[in-house]
């Protein structure tokens, strides 16, 4: 279940200030100065940060697995709805998708992680895998992408996707970058 306004907001306030200044070095009382709201206004809403980082690693997880769920649903070949979905991931205003690779970065390499947030991001992780490794078969089959293990392409185009996607991130200007062709290139079958 979503939450209310009030804890969207604070949810939405609290990726920002994680992405920014990491797990450890969050207080509850960043969260409330970002969101605008008093420390024990939030805590009428979470009981720690803990609560809240293991939320937000439930809510983007879910979220990356039903991105790729719907391009895999939408109609045209396999590499049309690829190209799709690179494009939805690197859009310069997709700072959910940006915020949601950082977050899962976190949650991958900190041991002041949450337990819960571990678990739930390890047991979500695959949901991405499991509708898009299809479409590379499916794609493999058309001859649009290159031959070649079907999980290992899938991991190879998350990595460069979610690279990219802290870089982005990272950099405060605008600058230029890799177009949805050159971050496809390595999967692309030459014909």
């Amino acid at each position: 279940m979503l939450p209310d306004r009030a804890g969207r907001q604070i949810i939405l306030h609290a990726v920002e200030v994680f992405s920014r200044k990491g797990f450890a070095g969050t207080k509850i009382k960043d969260i409330a100065a970002s969101a605008g709201f008093s420390q024990g206004y939030v805590y009428m809403y979470f009981k720690s940060k803990e609560e809240i980082f293991t939320r937000i690693v439930e809510l983007a997880s879910t979220g990356a697995g039903l991105s790729v769920r719907f391009a895999a649903g939408l109609e045209g070949k396999a590499w049309e709805r690829i190209g799709w979905l690179t494009e939805a991931f690197l859009a310069p205003d997709s700072l959910a998708m940006q915020h949601w690779r950082l977050i899962q970065l976190q949650t991958a390499t900190s041991e002041a992680i949450p337990e819960e947030a571990k678990r739930i991001a390890k047991e979500k992780i695959r949901e991405p895998f499991e509708h898009l490794v299809p479409l590379i078969v499916e794609g493999q089959r058309d001859k649009d992408i290159v031959e070649g293990d079907p999980l290992e392409l899938a991991i190879g185009y998350f990595s460069f996707v979610q690279g990219l996607g802290i870089a982005r991130l990272q950099t405060a200007e605008q600058h230029s970058f890799p177009s949805v062709d050159l971050v496809l290139r390595f999967m692309k079958k030459d014909r």
